[in-house]
């Protein structure tokens, strides 16, 4: 359900990211959203519908905010994808590099693609250029942040956002 490439890093005192293991090129697969559905949102959980939100399995539960996202969603299932799962857990999405990664990368996102409105807004340390400094969800950003993002939406935040 995920590239061999990633491995969960301790990069701080208790805090954990996802890392490149080795060299990645672009569109390289990377992994599969998958996990339980609830209607509720916490700070780990990705949204994958109204009222629906997916605490993810795997490596995206390990994998941090950047403005400037190193990934991209794949908004549909893998084909010919079969996992092994528990009764109440779903796969919804996949995530491929949206550039070349280099070994020892932190693997990001950016969350305001997947999260209309964060469980729990963050001072975001990306250090991008254009870091918004906190994370808050895609309907706090300004228009012109809005249409940067526009072609990277999930399919619910563009439903929302119309």
């Amino acid at each position: 359900m995920h590239s061999k490439r990633l491995a969960v890093v301790e990069v701080a005192n208790n805090f954990l990211s996802c890392q490149a293991k080795e060299d990645i090129k672009e569109g390289s697969f990377l992994t599969d959203l998958w996990g339980r559905v609830s209607e509720k949102a916490t700070r780990y959980t990705v949204k994958v519908g109204k009222n629906k939100h997916v605490d993810p399995e795997g490596m995206i539960r390990y994998m941090n905010h950047s403005c400037d996202s190193k990934t991209k969603f794949i908004y549909k299932k893998r084909k010919d994808v079969h996992p092994i799962l528990a009764d109440d857990q779903n796969v919804f999405w996949y995530m491929v590099a949206a550039r070349d990664i280099k070994r020892g990368e932190d693997i990001t996102f950016d969350y305001n693609v997947t999260e209309y409105e964060v469980a729990e807004r963050f001072r975001c340390n990306c250090g991008a250029v254009k870091c918004l400094g906190e994370i808050k969800g895609f309907k706090f950003l300004t228009p012109e942040q809005q249409k940067l993002r526009e072609k990277e939406l999930s399919p619910i935040l563009s439903e929302l956002w119309r």
